[in-house]
Order: C-alpha cells, then structure tokens, then sequence
C-alpha cells in the first residue's frame, strides 16, 4: 500500500496487495479441494465398513447355519433321553410296588395250574402306572401261567415281532452266598418307548447314514426274597 503527493491520502491498491489477496484465495482454493479430498477419502472408507458389515453379517449367518443342526440334535436329544429316563423311573417304581405285594403274598399257589396272585400284582402294577400318568396298554389283559418250578406269569403284547410288558417270576431263585438259593419274586417290565420329540429323525440331520429305530425297548426289574 503506497499514497500520492498533492492529494489525499487515501490508499491505493498496489500489485503488492493484489498478490496478497491472490495468495489468499489460492489458500482457500487449496482448503476447499482438501476438504473435498478428506471427504472422498471419509466416504470410501464409510463404503469400506458397510461392506466388511454386511461380510461380517454373512459370516455369522453361515456359521449359525453350520451349528443349527448340531444344536437341534443336542436340544432334541436332551427332552427326549430326558423323557425316556422318566418313564424308566416310573417304570422301576411300579415293578417295585409289584415286588413288595407278590413277597407279602406268599407263593402257596404257585403249583396251582391257575394262580390269583399274578393278576393281584398285575393290578398293583398297572394302578401304579396308571396314576403316575403312563399309558398301560403295552401290558397284555391275559395271563400266560407256567407253575412251579417256573412260576412265571406273563402279561404281553406284542408289537413288530417284539413282545412287551409285565414278566412276574413267583419263585425267583438268588444264589445265597453262604449255600442254597433265596426264594424270591422278580417283576420286569418291558417298554416301547417312542421318540416322544423325534430325535430318531433329527439325528439325521448331523449324522445322515445313521439309523435308529421308530421304538426302543425300555426295560426294568425288581427282585425281592420272600
């Protein structure tokens, strides 16, 4: 900035200002388009991120859709092993509900070509079942009775080719470690249990060449001396 004599002294906009000010706006010039540039260079990366996301995303799906089958297997496989060693508990309860009544029932009719005791803790039996809320019909309504020496009487049905139910051994003998035989009554009970929750057919689903049968056997017994 400079003045001229004579006149007033008023500022005059010389080259030296104009290239100030020009120096200025490249300034700013240069401050926009880095701007500019930080922006493109904040927007590629914000693409970045959605994309390794929506990777992330796919990642965790076929992870899930790996690990479904063996948590199903898993699940399935809890309710229904669960289910069945219930029923075998009831199972085990009621043959030795079965048991206690056949000691307390003496075997004086063993010899008989007919015998009233079976059906007497057939009845026990199926009331304890019964109550205990588990369907009885896998127990037969007839008796078949072999006398002593056997003592057995069985109550069966039979289911593909498979006989199950309620075995009452009257005179049940126990090896006495000290000599002889104990004279006992044994009550089995054998049961079809169906795959309540279908594990038989998830099971497939980790394991494809695997089989298991639509019913397995359940089986229990009670042995008591006289």
């Amino acid at each position: 900035m400079s003045y001229e004599l004579g006149r007033s002294k008023k500022p005059v906009l010389t080259a030296h200002s104009e290239m100030k000010t020009t120096g200025a706006a490249k300034h700013f010039r240069l401050s926009a388009e880095l701007v500019r540039e930080l922006g493109d260079r904040v927007a590629a990366v914000s693409r970045l991120i959605a994309i390794r996301a929506r990777n992330d995303d796919a990642a965790e799906l076929l992870e899930f859709a790996l690990a479904l089958p063996l948590i199903l297997v898993m699940l399935i496989g809890l309710l229904d092993f669960a289910h069945a060693y219930n029923i075998k508990q009831k199972l085990a309860n009621a043959a030795r509900e079965g048991a206690r009544v056949g000691t307390s029932l003496g075997y004086g009719d063993t010899t008989s070509t007919s015998t009233t005791s079976v059906q007497t803790i057939k009845d026990d039996v199926t009331t304890y079942l019964a109550d205990a809320g588990l369907d009885t019909s896998f127990i037969g309504t007839s008796v078949s009775w072999t006398p002593a020496p056997s003592c057995v009487g069985t109550y069966y049905t039979t289911s593909g080719g498979v006989s199950y139910g309620l075995e009452i051994e009257r005179c049940y003998k126990v090896p006495n470690p000290t000599g002889g035989d104990i004279l006992s009554v044994k009550v089995t009970l054998t049961y079809p249990y169906n795959w309540t929750y279908g594990f038989n057919h998830i099971i497939t689903m980790l394991v494809p060449s695997s089989t298991f049968a639509g019913t397995i056997d359940i089986e229990t017994d009670t042995t008591m001396s006289y």
